[in-house]
């Protein structure tokens, strides 16, 4: 596991991350209230490695904890990678006042550097394989589908077709966030044009059945909320933003699509590439209408076939 390489501990020793979700390391309060204990009871004999950015911040706490009668040894983790990332939350400056008060009260600290794009990325995987794995579901009844059961070969070929079709006008390189991901299947036509987005969507059952088939790359996933991009991301962030069949598109509820992608908006860069699709041409002209009110760019592309279902109807534009 990446997480394991960051902390330059063997692959065979548990760790352990109190948070259980990525937009529950937003506001980390069970990592903040056990380094809040941990950092009252003094003087501690634990051994510790301390994760420091490139600017020189501790990102990140691995704290040892020898096997009990109930537990085996285990690394607890803390950090505030995701905390201080986009819109700053409060639980940031906790966890910086707590790291420092632990951190002169242990005399075993061994010191480490790793970038904040890689701590972000052991951190996506870990809690993507955790949610594969059901750690993070209390009751999971979803019975498992075979691959055919689940991606529609036919939809894949119109994605491929169209993104071959627009390669003189679909430029895309660099850091791209797909939004909406669901399974991922889109993600597959993609990844044959040589995009690798980082996906993300609030569907954790979705996300997981991605997850289970290989689609979607633990290290590059994340179960969030598209609301809410600008808490995690900092603005003009990503190259693209790209997202199909995103939901289905009404008049009265036009202004949670408008906040959306104002979301997306704040963080892809200027003159960033933005790239969605719907199915029917009445939803379109509602987004397209969104996005030339929050000052966007862009066409709508024709892209119906027999089906009449998926991806009828595409928006192609810049920020």
């Amino acid at each position: 596991m990446l997480l394991h390489q960051v902390l330059d501990i063997d692959n065979d020793e548990i760790i352990f991350l109190s948070e259980e979700s990525y937009a529950g390391l937003k506001n980390p309060h069970r990592s903040v209230d056990l380094l809040r204990q941990i950092a009252q009871s003094g003087k501690t004999d634990s051994e510790i490695r301390a994760i420091s950015d490139e600017n020189g911040h501790v990102v990140c706490l691995a704290i040892s904890n020898p096997a009990s009668q109930d537990f085996p040894s285990f690394w607890g983790i803390f950090t505030d990678q995701v905390a201080r990332s986009g819109i700053p939350s409060p639980a940031a400056g906790q966890y910086k006042k707590f790291v420092s008060k632990i951190l002169d009260n242990c005399s075993t600290v061994t010191a480490l550097e790793a970038t904040l794009q890689e701590l972000d990325t052991a951190l996506r995987e870990y809690l993507s394989l955790a949610l594969v794995e059901r750690q993070l579901c209390d009751i999971c009844d979803k019975p498992s589908e075979t691959y055919d059961m689940v991606y529609m070969d036919n939809r894949i070929k119109q994605l491929d077709d169209f993104l071959i079709k627009t390669k003189d006008k679909f430029h895309v390189s660099g850091n791209v966030l797909e939004i909406c991901c669901g399974n991922g299947m889109a993600t597959i036509s993609l990844e044959k044009s040589g995009i690798f987005p980082l996906t993300i969507d609030n569907d954790r059952c979705q996300v997981c059945q991605g997850l289970e088939h290989n689609v979607l790359k633990p290290e590059r996933t994340i179960v969030m909320d598209v609301t809410r991009l600008s808490h995690f991301f900092n603005a003009d962030s990503f190259d693209a933003v790209i997202g199909f069949m995103l939901g289905t598109i009404y008049e009265f509820d036009k202004e949670m699509w408008s906040f959306m992608m104002s979301e997306s908006l704040k963080v892809v860069k200027p003159e960033g590439i933005l790239l969605f699709t719907l199915s029917k041409y009445e939803e379109m002209d509602i987004l397209k209408r969104i996005l030339d009110g929050l000052g966007a760019i862009g066409e709508i592309i024709d892209n119906t076939d027999a089906s009449g279902i998926y991806d009828q109807w595409v928006y192609l534009g810049q920020k």
